[in-house]
């Protein structure tokens, strides 16, 4: 049976996801690049801003001069990422196993898939015009009997939408009047020094390759020949690896303000802890992996992981682990926008049988049956019911200008009647006579036959 590949490429995946969001950015010269630095490189380029000059890796400062009405917009990652796993979901119906390049780009397999949905090229132009009409993605597809000959036929498209189909025994033809630079897969410690020879020979095409020898080949460049040679005919045995599906189980918080205080941070980690934990203990399941991601103000990321000694889902065994992994990834005293908590290499807990009849309660430490009494309570009552102090520090620091403008009037109010109650006291002191000598009052005699006697 003939083999189906294809390849399914959105240029500019970061660009054409802000464009689907906000119309004002089409048919304008659109740039990726962090936006808090004027020295900061750009990562990604519309096809207007290609044409006005700029390119990736250009300074941003630079590009500004270059083009004066470049449109900025900030990386995100985790939208990116949600995009591509919407992608992966909209193909899943029509490829029974596909891989991912990068993203915005997957390999397809469509062998074995005609009796289905018909030709494969018929395919191709399906899930191109679903991507355009259902989610506004352009895209370009390379359909060929392989992964290299497929994603080689995408590079030579212009502008997307657009399928390019190549027939079986048509590969070398293809091949031959493209770049050397255009193959992909070459090792990059050696990639450098196998072009550079190829310069050296005048084997700057494909085809230029494909017409010399095996054995000149390796005598030329050496180890890495053989598969030179093949990719120059267009041989590219490589299946298409699905990916393997690793459960996980994530948590996360947009904090609104941004923030940038430990201690209420490490809060809000802690309550989030707490929802994983639960979780997992309602799956019956426990981790062995977590990592912890955090977005700063300025749209940078950073995440940083662990792997734990023993699998565990108690949040005594993980609160230290994810304290050493909230310092070690907040190193930029810079405000935070996102908290991600992650958890993976999920597995069932190991249980060791009693040998008497015991009760749970007493085999259980104190810490665990303390996190399964709030499970209960929860449960029973809401999230809301029973919280630990360290997760509430932020209500406390997070006051209402309301209650904030009433604390500062009674404090006015305070302070003034302070201020009423010396001034009385000085007068009180100013009018008793005064003890010259011993620098003290006088104390007042009271007549009491005097009194009496009235």
């Amino acid at each position: 049976m003939d083999r189906h590949i294809a390849c399914l490429q959105i240029p500019a995946f970061r660009i054409v996801l802000a464009r689907a969001a906000d119309s004002a950015l089409r048919n304008r010269p659109v740039a990726v690049a962090p936006t808090h630095t004027p020295h900061a490189l750009i990562r990604e380029i519309s096809t207007e801003a290609f044409h006005e000059g700029l390119q990736p890796g250009m300074p941003v400062d630079l590009a500004r001069m270059i083009c004066p009405g470049l449109r900025m917009i900030p990386p995100d990652s985790s939208l990116t990422q949600a995009a591509h796993r919407e992608l992966q979901h909209r193909i899943s119906s029509f490829a029974p196993a596909w891989e991912s390049i990068r993203l915005g780009s997957l390999f397809l397999d469509l062998t074995g898939t005609t009796r289905l949905f018909g030709p494969p090229i018929d395919t191709a132009t399906r899930i191109s015009r679903e991507l355009i009409h259902q989610q506004g993605w352009p895209s370009t597809i390379g359909l060929a009997g392989n992964k290299l000959v497929s994603q080689l036929a995408v590079t030579t498209l212009a502008k997307p939408p657009q399928v390019l189909s190549i027939r079986s025994g048509c590969e070398q033809p293809f091949l031959a009047p493209l770049p050397t630079m255009l193959l992909p897969g070459l090792h990059r410690t050696h990639t450098s020094r196998v072009l550079q020879r190829l310069e050296d020979l005048n084997l700057l095409t494909l085809g230029a390759i494909a017409s010399v020898s095996l054995a000149h080949l390796q005598a030329a460049i050496g180890a890495s020949a053989g598969l030179l040679h093949d990719w120059a005919l267009g041989i590219d045995p490589s299946p298409v690896r699905a990916p393997i599906a690793q459960p996980t189980i994530e948590c996360f918080l947009h904090l609104e303000p941004d923030e940038v205080d430990d201690r209420l941070l490490l809060g809000r980690l802690c309550r989030l802890l707490e929802q994983l934990c639960t979780t997992l203990r309602q799956q019956q399941r426990m981790c062995r992996h977590i990592s912890l991601t955090i977005r700063h103000s300025d749209h940078v990321e950073q995440t940083v992981h662990e792997t734990l000694p023993h699998s565990t889902y108690w949040e005594v065994d993980l609160q230290p682990v994810l304290t050493d992994l909230f310092y070690r990834c907040f190193s930029r005293r810079v405000r935070l926008t996102r908290l991600m908590l992650q958890v993976s290499r999920l597995e069932p807990p190991a249980r060791q049988l009693l040998l008497f009849d015991e009760s749970e309660s007493v085999v259980l430490p104190r810490s665990h049956r303390l996190s399964l009494a709030l499970d209960q309570i929860r449960a029973k009552f809401g999230d809301q019911a029973l919280s630990w102090g360290r997760t509430l520090t932020r209500i406390v620091h997070d006051s209402s200008s309301r209650n904030r403008a009433v604390a500062r009037r009674d404090r006015r109010v305070e302070s003034r009647e302070a201020e009423a109650y010396l001034k009385q006291s000085v007068e009180a002191a100013r009018d008793e006579p005064v003890c010259r000598h011993a620098g003290l009052s006088q104390p007042r005699i009271h007549d009491c036959s005097r009194t009496a006697h009235e």
